[in-house]
């Protein structure tokens, strides 16, 4: 490698111009650091980014006095000459070396050098080609490919001080330089061979050039290569020998000389120097690293197809190692290792692959600048490399924005860096490679105007691998986001988060005060009303939640998918929703579980008005005053109580057309491609060149949408056919009044639900041509109707018993739930038990419902507007006396399935969800939330129902099927 000494180039630009054409004319060369072609000067040559005296002009030097400075001119050599070895004189070539038309002496150089200068550094007095010995070869050829040596020369036996490939003379003394390197794949730090060749020339050369007012491009821009590659020291000023401290030294010391151009708007930059660092202390241009992040493009963008505004045209100048500028170009392959972004405007991507540490080894290390190039202007985009230690804490990138440390140029891989410096650079070796395993391009919407955008940012994380791992693989990430700014979802969510939460506490505290009350408590603070206020709190959170959830996906699915001028981005900070998601999952996770419990432990019975029609009749364990009726079937109450258990389960929607309907919408129509990062709304993939990943956001916002849609429809139906052509829990009802039985039902300690079914014809233990003609007169109206008071059709009923009921309730059931720890139950005992209190409950709640109790007794009214709204009670009931309130609708749904619809949809949609979040597949979902709901938890709920009506109805529970 050889830096080449050159000459500075005076060059200007003003940041608002195109791109210029990279390739320049011949008298001209072209400037990467101003960005544009800039004209020779008589007798000079531009090659690798550095300009030098051609092959017809010598240079002299001269030290100057006053300044101490060395001064450096091109003089053209007479005719029939050549410039020698260092370019300082003129000579005349030998017989064997004659002059060619490029001004240089030609010999054999297969074979043979040029020597023209002495071994004191004196010219020769007779240039001639030399040939190499046996077991060497020309090297060190000059600027011109003039071999010049057949060894290596040292400083032992030559003049020349052998920096960075290139022969200082002897005047000069180098800095002091740190060469050693740190890395997480390395025990312990060791010496770079790269730092080591070249840290301490390079910084020479470019001191060199800029003080001498000669611009050697390609020295300043390999010394920034370095500081680049020690992506950690970035921002740390701690090593004041480091490649970084140096070359901020260096821009600190021109800047203080005043000496600078107007460089990508700012003013006074020195334009021999690369601009690698945003450093507001030396540069004005702005105050701090906001200002450079939240500035403004003025450059409408829009989501369209088709138009050029709809994706970003970013450029890219590349550098090689040495510092030599590649042709620009736009960004293709610059920003990862397996695949080219897409610069849709809007487009998320995320993409991620593997590569083995032998294939990062023969990756050539290029260095990259990006350029966004807008409407008559170039902007330069920073780049935020977050392994860079912080100046002043020496940790890693925070999130705050004024302890970044934002740069200009970055690599993807770096296998150069990592050889360990050996006297024998035959046996020096790489220890690491280091590469981005992570980067991500960031563009966020200005606040101030619609389709505009702040300049982007790009994310760079590096890691080292050790090369002793040559199979092993590594992986590389590119992400491109969007995000607007201004934007708020934290902030929104947790508003949200706050109203919905207190509306759940107001709800919990009615609701325990209502279960305080329908349970007697006495309290104000027992334990049972606060493990109740815990459990209706997550109740009420969990379906305010669903609707937080609802609400915030809904919106960016109907705003980002139908904006055509940028005006919504979707969320880069996930965790908020992430975090309401998850507790909506288990609050109601919750609920189910107590809806589960509370609807499988309610008191019931079925109160039999059947009378006998046969005589008084003795029983056998009667004495001489007691007598008991002929027996009445049984049948008709284990009929009602399997038709009770049948009906626990059903619900208003089918849910296995619930899942297949979601189904068939999401896969089969491809509804959940609508749920993809990108603007596109498309249900066929193959419409579109390229398919982002799916956004946790719109994934939900389908699942809620699809499975509303789907569930508001059934409702639709299910009103229409109960309406129209049969309603199940009514024609219970009426099963109820034709067989002569009602149905008592306690959820809480002294409320529940009545059915009033005592038929109107006084028994139903008939056979088909009585039930017939009792039908037929029920039909002409020529009986009673069938509500519980007089000339009323009104048969179910909340109600609020008398708590003497209750303790009479208890005191009869007192005995089957007690046991005698001291012996053995006897089973014909427990059987004579049951059928006592079956027959002793039913004739305290006939006679109950039948007003023939002295000191119990009930009355029949409404509830009142708030009581229906807060579902409690308000009104106290009259002192010894229940209330049975008019039901509207009915009411005794809230035990089963049937009157819980929206706590069963909610948690149906919230399982799928919560499934799909750690799956990413709408069928999986769909499977376990079948399985979990319709196979699991149904079948525990219909075992634990038969289990209840059995225990408490005092049916024997092997005629429940």
């Amino acid at each position: 490698m050889k830096i080449i000494l050159g000459l500075l180039l005076t060059a200007k630009i003003v940041l608002g111009i195109d791109f210029p054409d990279y390739q320049c004319l011949k008298s001209q060369f072209y400037n990467p650091i101003s960005l544009e072609c800039t004209d020779l000067e008589t007798g000079y040559l531009e090659k690798d980014g550095a300009t030098f005296c051609n092959a017809t002009h010598k240079f002299d030097y001269t030290q100057e006095t006053d300044d101490d400075q060395i001064k450096f001119e091109c003089t053209k050599c007479g005719e029939g000459q050549a410039v020698s070895e260092f370019g300082d004189i003129c000579i005349v070539c030998p017989t064997e070396a004659p002059l060619t038309n490029s001004g240089i002496c030609k010999c054999d150089f297969n074979t043979h050098i040029f020597v023209d200068t002495e071994i004191d550094g004196t010219a020769a007095n007779s240039p001639a080609c030399t040939e190499c010995s046996q077991g060497f070869e020309p090297g060190f050829r000059d600027k011109h490919g003039v071999p010049r040596k057949c060894i290596k020369c040292t400083n032992d036996n030559c003049q020349c001080q052998y920096k960075a490939g290139y022969c200082f003379p002897s005047v000069y003394q180098f800095d002091r330089v740190d060469e050693d390197i740190s890395s997480d794949a390395v025990a312990n730090p060791m010496r770079s061979r790269l730092l080591e060749n070249n840290l301490a020339g390079v910084l020479k050369l470019c001191e060199i050039s800029i003080s001498e007012k000669r611009n050697n491009i390609t020295a300043c821009q390999m010394l920034t290569n370095l500081c680049v590659l020690l992506h950690s020291q970035l921002g740390d000023r701690s090593n004041p020998y480091s490649a970084c401290s140096l070359l901020k030294t260096l821009t600190t010391t021109q800047f203080s000389g005043g000496i600078g151009v107007i460089l990508h708007r700012r003013p006074g930059w020195v334009e021999r120097i690369p601009w690698l660092l945003y450093d507001y202390t030396v540069d004005s241009s702005y105050a701090d690293n906001v200002q450079v992040l939240e500035e403004e493009i003025e450059q409408f963008y829009t989501f369209e197809r088709g138009l050029n505004t709809s994706t970003l045209d970013i450029q890219v100048i590349s550098y090689t190692l040495e510092g030599e500028v590649l042709p620009i170009s736009p960004l293709s392959d610059q920003l990862s290792l397996c695949a080219e972004p897409v610069l849709r405007f809007g487009t998320t991507l995320s993409y991620s692959c593997s590569f083995s540490v032998a294939k990062l080894q023969a990756k050539k290390t290029l260095f990259h600048e990006l350029y966004l190039q807008v409407e008559g202007e170039i902007v330069p985009i920073p780049v935020l490399v977050e392994n860079n230690l912080d100046t002043d804490t020496g940790t890693q990138t925070s999130g705050d924005i004024d302890s970044w440390t934002l740069t200009r140029r970055f690599f993807l891989v770096d296998n150069q860096i990592g050889y360990e410096y050996k006297d024998n650079q035959e046996e020096s070796t790489g220890l690491f490679i280091r590469y981005a395993a992570k980067i991500t391009l960031s563009v966020t919407v200005a606040e101030s105007r619609k389709g505009n955008i702040n300049v982007p940012l790009l994310r760079v994380l590096y890691e080292d691998v050790s090369t002793s791992q040559r199979d092993s693989k590594v992986e590389t990430k590119l992400e491109v986001v969007y995000s607007k700014s201004g934007e708020q979802l934290k902030d929104d969510l947790g508003i949200a988060v706050g109203v919905v939460g207190f509306l759940g506490l107001v709800y919990a505290m009615i609701k325990a005060v209502g279960y305080r009350r329908r349970n007697n408590i006495i309290e104000d603070c027992s334990c049972r009303t606060i493990s109740c206020f815990v459990l209706f709190l997550c109740s009420g959170l969990g379906s305010l939640f669903f609707w937080v959830i609802a609400g915030t996906s809904w919106y960016y699915l109907c705003i980002y998918k139908g904006q055509s001028a940028v005006s919504v981005f979707l969320p880069l900070d996930l965790n908020p929703f992430r975090a309401v998601v998850i507790s909506c999952f288990v609050l109601s996770l919750i609920s189910r579980l107590h809806f589960l419990f509370t609807s499988t432990s309610y008191d019931i019975f079925f109160i039999d008005w059947e009378k006998p029609k046969g005589k008084f009749i003795p029983t056998s364990t009667s004495t001489k005053n007691e007598e008991t009726l002929t027996s009445v079937s049984i049948w008709r109450t284990y009929f009602l109580a399997n038709e009770w258990n049948e009906l626990h389960a059903i619900r208003k929607i089918n849910p296995i057309f619930q899942y297949m309907a979601f189904l068939f919408f999401t896969e089969y129509i491809g509804l959940k491609h609508l749920s993809t990062s990108q603007p596109d709304a498309f249900v066929d993939p193959s419409t579109v060149e390229y398919v982002s990943q799916y956004s946790l956001v719109l994934r939900v916002g389908i699942i809620f949408g699809v499975m509303f849609v789907l569930w508001v429809l059934q409702r639709f139906y299910n009103f229409l056919y109960e309406r129209f052509i049969c309603d199940q829990i009514q024609m219970y009802i009426d099963l109820c009044s034709i067989s002569n039985v009602s149905v008592f039902v306690l959820s809480d300690t002294i409320y529940g639900y009545y059915i009033h079914g005592r038929a109107v014809h006084g028994h139903a233990d008939a056979d088909m041509a009585e039930i017939v003609t009792a039908l037929k007169r029920e039909e002409d109206n020529l009986c009673s109707k069938r509500g519980l008071g007089p000339d009323s059709e009104q048969q179910t009923f909340d109600m609020v018993i008398p708590i003497l009921l209750r303790t009479n309730y208890n005191r009869i059931t007192l005995p089957l739930t007690s046991r005698d720890i001291s012996s053995q139950r006897n089973a014909k005992s427990d059987t004579e038990k049951q059928i006592a209190a079956y027959w002793h409950i039913n004739r305290l709640l006939s006679s109950f419902i039948d007003r023939s109790l002295d000191d119990i007794d009930y009355t029949i009214g409404d509830k009142l507007f708030l009581e229906n709204l807060f579902d409690m009670e308000i009104r106290e009931p009259p002192p010894g006396k229940g209330v049975l309130y008019n039901d509207r609708g009915q009411s005794f749904e809230n035990v089963l399935y049937y009157g819980n619809e929206w706590l069963l949809f909610t948690w149906d949609v919230i399982l799928i969800a919560m499934i799909d979040y750690s799956t990413q597949h709408f069928t999986l979902a769909v499977l376990l939330a079948w399985f979990i709901n319709e196979v699991l938890l149904k079948k525990i709920s219909e075992w634990r129902c038969q289990k209840n009506v059995g225990d408490k109805a005092l049916i024997d529970e092997r005629f429940l099927l």
